[in-house]
């Protein structure tokens, strides 16, 4: 993969709905959050889909909701996964991030995070705040996860042959390729 290649005129007039996928803690929020601000697209983050107030997990019901008013619009980024929704969320993307990097990273993220928000009690999704059984599932989770993506990810991804896709195995790829979004002929034309 060319990580900087100059995208081509189709490229850059259909790249309005970007998804970034990967394992909880990859850092699919903050680089759907750089992708928006390079590109000037509205970001949607996710998380809040599947929790509620008081750690209550939402139903696929209010999570498709979500989705289906996010799908629908223009232009947008999303942070998430959506392996449950992947039929309806992933095909209506005009570009798919798929950050695949190691568990270690993945793991050593988490902790980082998760310890931070026990330590701040700043409000995380939905305004929960992060107690330390929160923090050590979400790390259960993640590693529990990771195989069955790299397993997935790639057949699931060649599925969707007419979208394009990255897949970036260490942050240094995926800011190579955001810098080059914000190389003039890679804007989207205002």
């Amino acid at each position: 993969m060319d990580a900087c290649r100059p995208a081509s005129s189709d490229e850059k007039a259909t790249m309005k709905r970007i998804l970034v996928v990967g394992t909880s803690g990859a850092g699919k929020s903050t680089l759907a959050q750089r992708v928006s601000t390079s590109l000037g697209l509205p970001f949607v983050a996710s998380d809040h889909f599947y929790w509620e107030p008081g750690w209550k997990v939402a139903s696929s019901e209010k999570v498709h909701e979500h989705l289906t008013d996010v799908v629908g619009q223009e232009a947008w980024v999303l942070d998430g996964n959506f392996d449950n929704e992947r039929a309806f969320v992933w095909c209506r993307a005009d570009c798919i991030i798929w950050l695949d990097y190691s568990l270690m990273t993945i793991c050593r993220r988490i902790v980082f995070r998760n310890i931070l928000w026990v330590i701040t009690q700043q409000p995380v999704w939905s305004g929960n705040r992060m107690t330390l059984q929160r923090a050590f599932s979400g790390l259960l989770h993640a590693v529990k996860s990771y195989r069955v993506k790299r397993r997935n990810y790639p057949q699931w991804l060649a599925e969707l042959s007419d979208i394009p896709s990255f897949r970036f195995r260490t942050s240094r790829e995926a800011e190579a390729w955001l810098q080059c979004l914000n190389q003039p002929h890679l804007r989207k034309s205002a």
